[in-house]
């Protein structure tokens, strides 16, 4: 007797599990039938490559199965990934290791391949995800409730990959060669699993309202490397504003002070509303922000200098600490946000406008952000001893011409690795921060250390408590897939003015 039990997300993850298998049968079937045919044109990560694959592809399988599996648990959270879990796990010492240019050919593969299913098979992602909602009763869509993610089919396939008796160089080509053919297998799959759960009675919540960003491809919006391009200044956009209906009313006979400027007033409004529009800004972040608008506008009403330089001290101090703020370390955020309130509330405790009181406040800041990396070199000092004790220049920097390890096929057609002659050099200061794409996951990281030649850098993570050892080549690897990016301080006003001039006519000049 069939049961009209409506079906939950847990029914739908235990029933694309037990599919999980054979997709990836299926992709290295695909990967195998590529090989064997290559072979006669010369496979160039090993003639064996095919036999190796074929013998081990069980403990692929097997593998990448298990990956799967841990990754859909711990998107839907500590307490499906791990029985028993109650809350973030102990901080722990992590072995220090020298990333180069092998390990971060595997991390440049990965994206691809999560770029290229999420091309491929975008609309049915799209539809799945109204489905997943629907299941879970979100149906505003209001968050990812996906557990099958491009992401984690990618990565648990790379997790197979290494269980094969390859160099890294092999694997991370066997994820290349199977980009493709796991994008389709998804894409087949995914329609499949929507068809399943409507079969099953489930509607899907407005899909039609998601919309999959080009910009959201490939990692995270890079938002701080990409200034806004704004040429004119901010008191020509205040001139272009509409006059109130029936001209500006005449202040009191009795009233002292300036007159009501009200382009001024709603300019800094405008500007204001487009900065608490920022997506990219954390909360706790916008709420000092929002503070500082009245002190803004007086200090505007006195100040003309502030509609003519986008560099006054009024905009540099908020842009250093939303960046502040933005990147600072998990364990050090909390302190950061009480630094800044105190700050903010000294410079509108009193209703006073002041630019000098903006520049000592930016200097504060700086003068804190030296503190907190003095304190970071501190903790790391043990890494960078290490490394200076171990780290030799001319064994540890590999050319490129000689590496044996990154085959042919790690070159694709649309130069995802460029050769050594095309990569441009990282310019990257200590203290500065850089995200790049590691070990498959997106990260925030600082710069503490480079050796003296400059070729082995040390970087912390801004969101746990690991430090990372890279090769200056590995960073530029990196960078020139675009999976390497500083990460500097944006004008914020700037951006706001950008997004006003975009929805207002063109400005007479």
């Amino acid at each position: 007797m069939q049961s009209n039990r409506r079906p939950t997300l847990q029914d739908f993850v235990d029933d694309e599990m037990l599919r999980a298998p054979l997709l990836f049968d299926q992709v290295v079937d695909a990967v195998l039938e590529m090989w064997r045919k290559a072979i006669g044109h010369g496979l160039r990560h090993g003639i064996d490559a095919p036999r190796v694959l074929q013998s081990h592809r069980g403990d692929l399988v097997s593998e990448a199965v298990r990956a799967l599996r841990q990754q859909v648990s711990a998107h839907r959270g500590p307490a499906a990934a791990v029985p028993g879990a109650g809350g973030p796990a102990a901080p722990q010492k992590l072995e220090l290791s020298l990333i180069d240019e092998d390990e971060v050919a595997a991390d440049i593969e990965v994206s691809r391949a999560i770029e290229r299913i999420k091309s491929m098979a975008e609309f049915e992602l799209r539809e799945l995800q109204a489905f997943t909602s629907a299941l879970v009763g979100d149906f505003n869509v209001s968050k990812d409730t996906n557990p099958f993610r491009p992401e984690a089919y990618v990565r648990a396939l790379w997790q197979g990959a290494q269980t094969l008796p390859m160099s890294r160089g092999g694997q991370a080509a066997l994820l290349h060669d199977a980009a493709d053919a796991l994008a389709k297998t998804l894409r087949q799959g995914y329609a499949a699993a929507c068809s399943r759960l409507e079969d099953q009675g489930i509607e899907p919540a407005v899909y039609r309202t998601i919309v999959v960003s080009p910009a959201t491809r490939g990692g995270p919006m890079h938002h701080e490397t990409a200034a806004a391009q704004v040429d004119v200044s901010l008191q020509e956009i205040r001139d272009s504003l509409p006059m109130p209906l029936g001209g500006v009313p005449p202040l009191p006979s009795h009233a002292a002070g300036p007159r009501i400027d009200h382009q001024l007033i709603d300019l800094l409004s405008r500007l204001f509303d487009a900065i608490q529009s920022d997506r990219s800004l954390p909360p706790p972040c916008l709420a000092l922000l929002l503070r500082l608008h009245p002190t803004a506008l007086r200090l505007a009403v006195q100040d003309a200098s502030m509609l003519d330089d986008y560099d006054h001290p009024v905009w540099r101090f908020m842009d250093r600490l939303a960046f502040c703020i933005s990147t600072a370390h998990a364990i050090e955020l909390e302190r950061w946000l009480q630094f800044a309130r105190q700050l903010v509330d000294h410079l509108v405790a009193d209703g006073a406008a002041d630019v000098a009181r903006f520049q000592w406040a930016l200097e504060r800041i700086t003068a804190y952000e030296r503190h907190s990396f003095e304190r970071a070199l501190l903790v790391a000092q043990p890494e960078i001893s290490s490394l200076q004790q171990t780290a030799d220049p001319a064994e540890q920097t590999l050319d490129i011409e000689t590496m044996d390890t990154v085959p042919a096929e790690l070159l694709p057609d649309d130069a995802t690795i460029t050769p050594a002659n095309a990569i441009q050099p990282v310019v990257l200061l200590p203290g500065e921060h850089l995200r790049a794409y590691l070990q498959g996951d997106w990260r925030l990281m600082q710069l503490l250390w480079t050796d003296r030649s400059g070729e082995t850098w040390l970087l912390r993570d801004a969101a746990t408590t690991r430090h990372w050892a890279l090769r200056l080549r590995a960073v530029e690897r990196l960078a020139a897939a675009q999976l390497a990016l500083p990460v500097r301080p944006r004008s914020l006003v700037r951006t706001a003015a950008d997004r006003m001039l975009r929805s207002m006519p063109p400005i007479a000049r």
